[in-house]
């Protein structure tokens, strides 16, 4: 089987790689380079964020969690990449009352390793706390790796596995003959395909569009921060009004806005500071650290806030993956995996119909 994948992000390059490894002649295009947006607009936080809920979400996001160390080890194999997988555990800021209530949802999912810790025990965990913060609850079982690198390494892999890459190269629209998904236009060009995958991200509903259809999926503007963080202030990740992310190679990441700006590309004062004074806030000595750099990239987001996966109703051979919005990199291996059994076998191997297309009246 022939794939078309339009989109290099963590969920495009994620899949082109599985697709290859089950047989696929795949053609990867993507329109800058691999995890230019959304995929570099987060931090890289593995967090199942107390979805211990036996909704599908949560079953997608555990699964996929569970995926993570033999993934990491896979593609370093691969492409000799590390991507800085780490496990130290996330510190949560909480009031006492959440604290408590919390901890009893989350605690339901024994892998999290969920404690409480009140008091100046909160300090003894992590010393650069505010002392204003005396509740939190410490999740010893959270993960979070450089996800930039994780993108590379994806891509690499995939090119490895046969996957034929294309970047700077833009999609314009599918073509669609007796009901079905032919190939697309890029840059001008026809790229032929046995089916066709849109995973381009907050684009995707762009390429939708030229199908004379509607996917309500929008951009969501993130602005990130990256402080010198050598020698290191913080050991854990911290999750509170902002997300502070210690990185091996030097960084401390904070993040992110989450803001309907279109397709705006900038990172803004207001950005910037609201960031920045959460950060101080629950760690004042972060104030003397230098500001290494800002970007910001576009999260897919759809009306639910739920991923959108599946065949597009009514079009033979066409494809949907995207709006994972601020969880693209927590869900990329399993929707790699779920949209490869899909596409191959015609069965995804769990329950989806929360995720299907037809849910907003597609087609």
């Amino acid at each position: 089987m022939k794939v078309v994948v339009v989109g290099g992000g963590i969920i495009g390059c994620a899949t082109a790689y599985e697709l290859a490894r089950a047989g696929c002649a795949v053609t990867l295009l993507e329109r800058a380079t691999p995890g230019a947006e959304a995929s570099g607009a987060a931090a890289g936080l593995l967090a199942l964020l107390g979805e211990s809920s036996e909704t599908a979400f949560a079953r997608l996001a555990r699964a996929s969690w569970r995926l993570y160390p033999d993934v990491v080890r896979e593609l370093q194999e691969r492409t000799g990449i590390d991507v800085e997988y780490v496990t130290r555990g996330t510190i949560y800021p909480m009031s006492a009352s959440q604290t408590r209530r919390d901890a009893e949802v989350w605690a339901v999912n024994k892998e999290l390793g969920v404690e409480v810790v009140d008091g100046q025990d909160v300090q003894a965990l992590e010393p650069a706390l505010s002392p204003k913060i005396s509740h939190a609850i410490f999740v010893k079982g959270d993960h979070w790796l450089n996800n930039q690198r994780l993108v590379l390494a994806y891509a690499q892999a995939a090119v490895a596995a046969g996957v034929e890459l294309h970047t700077a190269c833009n999609v314009s629209r599918v073509v669609v003959e007796g009901g079905r998904a032919r190939a697309v236009v890029a840059e001008g060009e026809r790229v032929e395909g046995d089916a066709v995958l849109l995973a381009a991200g907050a684009w995707t509903s762009e390429l939708v569009r030229s199908l004379g259809m509607r996917l309500p999926v929008e951009p969501r503007r993130g602005q990130m921060i990256a402080l010198t963080h050598a020698p290191p202030v913080l050991t854990h990740c911290v999750h509170g009004e902002a997300y502070l992310v210690p990185r091996p190679s030097g960084e401390l990441l904070i993040g992110a806005t989450v803001e309907r700006a279109g397709f705006q590309r900038a990172v803004t004062a207001e950005g910037i500071a609201g960031l920045l004074r959460a950060a101080i806030e629950l760690a004042p000595s972060l104030r003397d650290l230098p500001i290494a750099r800002t970007w910001c990239g576009f999260r897919p987001w759809a009306p639910d806030g739920l991923p959108i996966l599946g065949p597009w109703p009514g079009i033979e051979g066409l494809w949907v993956s995207t709006a994972h919005f601020r969880n693209g990199i927590l869900l990329a291996p399993i929707t790699a995996r779920l949209m490869t059994e899909w596409i191959t076998e015609g069965n995804p191997g769990m329950d989806v119909k929360d995720f299907l297309p037809d849910r907003f009246g597609a087609g």
